[in-house]
């Protein structure tokens, strides 16, 4: 089964250039708190926790959810690109580090 990690790059891209420029901004000031990191769950504080987003993976799909109103509404939204590009910058340091996520 495919991890959060490997899954949400798909995702990225399939998104508006204003949602992921968005998320870049916010991944790159350190917006982004990763609370849970773990193959099949991450949950993050985004922007000094105005909103919080939980990535997961359900039936072999990632799912999202965030708190902000477009994240209520469904969209995958700037918070939630914010987090997947943090997921996958953690990703690459575990796997240059040698370590395995916890889950």
């Amino acid at each position: 089964m495919p991890s959060v990690a490997e899954l949400v790059e798909s995702e990225v891209a399939r998104v508006s250039q204003a949602v992921r420029a968005r998320g870049v901004e916010l991944e790159q000031e350190g917006a982004v708190q990763l609370v849970r990191y773990a193959p099949l769950v991450v949950t993050a504080e985004v922007d000094d926790a105005a909103a919080r987003v939980e990535l997961t993976i359900v039936e072999g799909s990632l799912s999202w959810f965030c708190t902000c109103v477009e994240g209520r509404s469904g969209a995958f939204c700037g918070h939630c690109a914010a987090t997947a590009l943090a997921a996958c910058q953690r990703k690459g340091s575990l796997a240059r580090s040698g370590q395995s996520p916890r889950p």
